[in-house]
């Protein structure tokens, strides 16, 4: 007989914790949680989301950082048979008020000083209620909710609902939610676990989990492989040393600019022997990079993903040759075709679109059925990325198509920063563009924001600045200004 599998993220971690209740699950500033202890923990918050308003189909946005809190939210919003939104805790009020408006959600989950002001300028229904992550006398708190003795174990499968909504894509200014469903992060994070050491007992959990690439490595794989989820919560060279040297730790996923970073680690000809698998995607990684390392005996296997695509499109798989400056080959789950201006496909070295076709691409962007047709289409993602197979069927990119540049693994699209920007008070118009240059081993990615301000008086660059920190994530904060 056929063994039933299950691909709902909730119900694989209410199955390990009844497996191994007294295993370590998360280890967090040197402080453990076991499965049991994280399954009440995510009862309770089930409970307070459910007297909050929080039902089946209800959208959550949460905008937390590597935490706990992080990992017992999701799960707690999956048993109410509810939606994560996740955002970037950077994201300021402008974001969250876009996010608000197209997901209307129940509740959104954020820091005090957030709350306060998206409440203090209406920015939010009053239905929406407010949930922070840090002690409040005006909001219910996280902590004290996990200090009380209500909880919830009710729940009632529903396949049809999404596993995460995850914002990307916002070529025209708007930012489009990716609906990640349950069986395409399950399919993409097992088939990566079963490639990985299967002695490791612990994963560094560097990477945000808010994006697609942090949740899927850093916290459904080791969830799969009952791997003990180390969180980091800040990038620290110093910390990373630490945990780099524990024998438990097999292999690492980080981005680029993680790497670079580490370089400083390597030169101080520390023995890393322990570490057999190196992993990098989220963005272009120089062959000047992966050489450097690999002259230290380090080989960084890169990928290529979308978060539409849950997110892994391509690896240099531990299995295959590992190629420099390729993106690898297409995961077992998915189809990746190269293809022209009419959809034709084209062959080996080749230039045209990356298009994508497999379980783990998503079906359609929330609510938006006009950009779901525009960019999948009879179930092929169009990616915007320009690349081609070479003879062996490795794949490369070489460009782009879409209006986005990229800054330390994170998307930035030059009309969504044009579009905020415009709410500042003494701006008549803004212009902003993205300016990308491939070197072929490297990519050199920048932001430029032309002002035009009102009347006479001119504001300063540092002043436009200084409200882009106060109302904009700070990695969309152009690196050049200028005012006309």
């Amino acid at each position: 007989m056929n063994q039933q599998h299950t691909y709902n993220l909730y119900e694989i971690f209410v199955k390990k914790s009844s497996q191994h209740p007294d295993d370590v699950f998360i280890v967090y500033n040197d402080e453990m949680v076991k499965y049991k202890d994280a399954l009440m923990n995510v009862s309770k918050i089930a409970y307070t989301l459910r007297k909050a308003g929080v039902a089946n189909s209800s959208n959550v946005i949460m905008q937390i950082g590597n935490t706990p809190y992080f990992i017992y939210c999701f799960f707690a919003i999956l048993q109410c048979n509810a939606i994560p939104v996740l955002v970037n805790p950077l994201a300021r009020q402008y974001e969250l008020k876009y996010y608000h408006d197209i997901t209307t959600p129940a509740c959104i989950i954020t820091q005090s000083f957030i709350a306060d002001r998206l409440t203090q300028y209406g920015l939010v229904s009053r239905g929406c209620k407010m949930i922070v992550i840090d002690d409040s006398s005006s909001f219910t708190s996280i902590k004290a909710i996990l200090d009380a003795d209500g909880y919830d174990m009710d729940y009632v499968p529903e396949e049809k609902n999404g596993a995460a909504i995850i914002f990307t894509a916002a070529m025209d200014g708007n930012a489009l939610g990716a609906v990640l469903t349950h069986t395409g992060i399950y399919h993409s994070a097992e088939s990566v676990a079963w490639m990985l050491p299967h002695y490791a007992s612990m994963m560094i959990a560097a990477l945000p989990l808010f994006h697609a690439f942090g949740l899927t490595t850093s916290l459904i794989i080791p969830l799969i492989s009952k791997t003990e989820i180390c969180l980091v919560d800040r990038f620290s060279p110093k910390r990373l040393l630490k945990l780099l040297l524990n024998r438990k730790v097999r292999y690492f996923v980080g981005v680029p600019a993680m790497y670079s970073i580490m370089k400083a680690l390597f030169e101080r000809n520390i023995d890393f022997s322990g570490i057999s698998l190196w992993v990098s995607g989220g963005d272009y990684l120089s062959r000047e990079l992966q050489e450097w390392y690999a002259e230290k005996g380090i080989i960084i296997r890169q990928g290529y993903g979308l978060t539409e695509a849950s997110p892994i499109v391509s690896w240099n798989m531990p299995h295959i040759e590992n190629k420099i400056c390729s993106i690898g080959k297409p995961m077992p789950y998915n189809e990746v075709m190269i293809v022209d201006e009419e959809g034709v496909m084209q062959s080996p070295l080749n230039n045209g679109e990356i298009i994508v076709k497999g379980i783990n691409v998503i079906n359609h962007y929330y609510n938006n059925d006009q950009m779901t047709q525009n960019y999948i289409k009879n179930g092929w993602l169009y990616t915007g990325d320009v690349g081609y197979y070479d003879n062996d069927g490795y794949l490369f990119i070489t460009g782009r198509k879409k209006d986005m540049i990229l800054k330390n693994g994170y998307n930035v699209y030059p009309k969504e920063v044009e579009r905020i920007l415009q709410y500042h008070p003494c701006i008549e118009s803004v212009r902003v563009t993205g300016h990308v240059t491939f070197t072929g081993d490297s990519t050199i990615e920048m932001l430029v924001a032309e002002i035009v301000c009102k009347g006479v008086k001119k504001i300063s660059v540092d002043e436009i600045k200084a409200w882009c920190i106060d109302n904009i994530s700070l990695y969309k904060i152009p690196d050049t200004i200028i005012i006309r």
